[in-house]
């Protein structure tokens, strides 16, 4: 789903440009500098040239425009710090072969400017195109969008715009060509989260962090909580935070300096007075910036991390103090602001970053996305739907029933269509009652669900409006040039009601949404433990962690809580994720049915289900379907790259999460770091053991289960005894018989006193 998501995104921005998309693939080299100064420093001659493929900027598949008139849109950002100097648009294109020759063409716009236009000649229909075309530096702005039209006849006379045979399909192959030049920014904090997060840059985050080799625990966490908050504001684009130790960045970078821990390249920094943020050049590139967090001691260090994550629009100049930060209001569970309130109706305007978003135009309109995300734990076993309550408007047809409709569809899945009336309007009486189905692997059953709303992961409403034209005889094509259709941003979807209960260890849930820690959006319920004296690769898995965790909350976790040591009474009542920390491989060897996969140095061992089982993901509609019991037990050792991510019940408290990520070596914690941003790599993470290695992912549901949330009693019985129907007869069988004989026993002692009494009387 992150794939519509970023199609959505990259509509967002449509009546400004666009608002989002996916990674940008950049290749640099140097090439000629584009001034002649030549007392320019050699950073400045630097052009760096970025490639952007359409199918990194949210589509997977071709481009299809159907119908003359019919328009695609590509988006795409330019940073703050770059300017472009000369941009190309090479794209492949397929043309139908219906297509008239020079009356059809392809118009192609950069920012509502006309850029060029492409005839379709003879020999040239149904046949595969490569053709490029220079885009006007002059109309790039921080957000940009391509539109192509396309023009197409079949017929000289009495052609007929919507004929299904005027089409045209743009490979995703397609790429814009930029060579862009660094330019030299202020060093003003207001500027934040630029350069460092620059939201007008679709390519993944890369933003180095940089400490003295002294750091303390308190700092690492205070690096953790600052990735937490860039990895919320990267969102979908992933984000990774290299770690490094004394070393000079060559990007824009974090640094954290601290009286007693300053980095080498710092270490004549004067002394703190305080917790500050300021925003410096980097000492031999002027184009670089480095954002210092500083502070006396690690305490500081947070309370100034805070400060960013926090107050960030209150930051001006280049150097601020942070004098207080304090939650004044705890946060509450599940108020994530990236996930959807349960609590409430959720008006559709809520669900997109402008109302814009919610219209459309043209003869065939592109369809109106809608994104949002659920809690993995929401319980909606034999629930009727989600009920929505839908109203839009649109250009009316000439006539009712004339074939015009509103299709309505979940995670591209069909669910309802309305009838386009002359009246222009609709949702009087359109309330919609969405089907729901689990975010399983697999289903482990033979009953057919409507797929619909996805628990726990991202889902993409679709509203698509098709416009049917009307031919009054042979040639009269009643229909107007442009439609026009919005849907109501009053309409509302309610996901209040619904129970949280789920059963765990669940690697899906942890892989898409971050549960449990997510939970509370600020991690205040969340214990890290890592290793003493910890690699750095395991602390910066630390730190990558926390930015996929902010990512899928859209919250930093200002309260996680660090530490070294297994303490029992700082781990109750806490959700554990622990990174390097293994138990010892005797100990768990003499407790095998304890501990799915144990992994130290080359020494490995796990639980394995029957070979002859299948390995279905987890189903927390349907518990007892997808519960595997251990089979095999295997213990190897070897040399090559491996990495795991295991789930099972905290040791400490009942009904909470221990998850473990582990490697045989510090290095392989690289596969960990890549997987969690990887969406290909987590659709294949489910069940309670994760197994990385040579680039593939491999998931085991194994092992014993429990289960977070709370349903009601009647509930709760009914749905842990719904997979076995024999012993429900059983038990209904049993209480009608219980029933029968105190009713009889009842009514015998009724008829008894009505016959003494009758004998009494007599």
């Amino acid at each position: 789903m992150k794939i519509n998501k970023k199609i959505t995104a990259l509509t967002a921005a449509l009546s400004l440009a666009c608002l989002a998309g996916d990674a940008a693939a950049v290749e640099v080299s140097q090439l000629s500098s584009v001034s002649n100064d030549q007392s320019q420093t050699p950073d400045a001659s630097l052009v760096i040239k970025k490639v952007m493929p359409f199918n990194q900027l949210g589509f997977n598949r071709s481009i299809a425009m159907l119908g003359s008139e019919a328009n695609a849109y590509i988006g795409f950002g330019s940073r703050l710090d770059e300017v472009v100097s000369k941009a190309n648009l090479y794209f492949d294109v397929t043309p139908s072969p219906a297509l008239l020759s020079l009356v059809s063409h392809i118009k192609v716009y950069l920012n509502n400017e006309l850029m060029g236009v492409t005839s379709i000649e003879d020999g040239q229909q149904g046949k595969k195109l490569s053709l490029s075309m220079p885009l006007d530096t002059r109309f790039f702005s921080n957000f940009n969008q391509i539109r192509f039209e396309l023009i197409g006849n079949t017929k000289k006379e009495c052609s007929n715009p919507n004929d299904s045979s005027i089409w045209a399909e743009i490979s995703q192959s397609s790429r814009i060509e930029m060579y862009v030049q660094k330019t030299e920014l202020e060093s003003d904090l207001s500027l934040l989260p630029a350069p460092f997060f620059d939201v007008r840059d679709f390519s993944p985050l890369n933003l180095p962090i940089i400490m003295g080799d002294n750091y303390s625990l308190s700092e690492i966490k205070a690096a953790g909580v600052l990735s937490s908050y860039f990895g919320s504001l990267a969102g979908w684009r992933g984000a990774h935070f290299p770690l490094s130790f004394d070393s000079v960045p060559e990007h824009n970078a974090v640094v954290f300096v601290s009286n007693d821990n300053k980095p080498a390249f710092l270490r004549d920094f004067p002394d703190a007075d305080g917790p500050r943020l300021q925003i410096i050049s980097h000492p031999t590139n002027p184009y670089v910036k480095l954002l210092l967090v500083i502070g006396r001691d690690s305490n500081d260090l947070n309370t100034a991390v805070q400060g960013l994550a926090l107050g960030n629009q209150l930051l001006t100049g280049p150097m601020a103090k942070i004098n207080e930060v304090k939650q004044i209001k705890p946060r509450v569970p599940y108020d994530a602001p990236n996930w959807v309130s349960t609590s409430r109706p959720v008006a559709l305007s809520e669900l997109v970053e402008q109302k814009s978003m919610l219209q459309v135009e043209g003869r065939t309109p592109p369809p109106i996305n809608v994104s949002l995300r659920l809690p993995p734990d929401l319980f909606t076993w034999q629930s009727r739907g989600i009920p929505m309550d839908l109203s839009y408007r649109y250009s009316p047809p000439t006539k009712d029933n004339s074939g015009s409709r509103l299709t309505l569809s979940i995670n591209d899945q069909f669910v309802e269509a309305f009838n386009l009336t002359t009246s222009g309007q609709g949702g009087d009486s359109n309330r919609v009652r969405v089907p729901l189905l689990d975010d399983s692997f697999l289903s482990t059953n033979d009953l057919v669900r409507i797929p619909a709303f996805k628990v726990g992961s991202e889902n993409q409403i679709e509203f698509e409006f098709g416009f049917a034209s009307v031919t009054d005889g042979q040639c009269l094509v009643t229909q107007p040039s442009k439609q026009y259709a919005v849907i109501d941003g009053d309409s509302t979807i309610d996901f209040s009601g619904f129970p949280h209960y789920i059963e765990m260890p669940n690697m899906r849930a942890f892989a898409t949404s971050g549960f449990p820690y997510t939970r509370m959006a600020d991690l205040s319920e969340t214990v890290v433990v890592i290793p003493q004296n910890a690699s750095r690769e395991a602390l910066q898995t630390f730190m990558n962690v926390m930015g996929s965790l902010g990512g899928d909350s859209g919250y930093p976790g200002i309260k996680v809580t660090l530490t070294d040591q297994w303490d029992k009474a700082a781990l109750k009542n806490k959700d554990i994720l622990s990174i390097g920390v293994v138990p010892e491989l005797k100990d768990a060897a003499q407790n095998a049915d304890q501990v799915n996969l144990v992994l130290q140095a080359g020494k490995r061992q796990i639980l394995l289900p029957g070979k002859n089982e299948q390995q279905f993901g987890l189903n927390w509609m349907n518990p007892s379907n997808s519960k595997q019991d251990a089979a095999d037990f295997v213990s190897v050792e070897a040399s090559g790259s491996f990495a795991a991510i295991t789930g099972m019940e905290s040791p400490f408290t009942p009904n909470r999460t221990l998850v473990s990520i582990m490697a045989s070596k510090p290095a392989d914690f690289a596969a960990v770091d890549q997987a969690i941003t990887d969406s290909g790599k987590v659709a294949h993470m489910f069940g309670s053991v994760v197994t990385l290695r040579n680039g593939e992912v491999a998931s085991y549901n194994v092992g014993s289960h429990y289960y977070m949330g709370k349903l009601p009693v009647w509930q709760l019985v009914w749905y842990h005894f719904s997979n076995h129907p024999v012993l429900v007869a059983f038990f209904a069988a049993l209480l009608v018989v219980i029933v029968t004989i105190v009713l009889w026993r009842v009514l015998r002692q009724i008829a008894q006193k009505r016959t003494e009494n009758t004998e009494d009387e007599e």
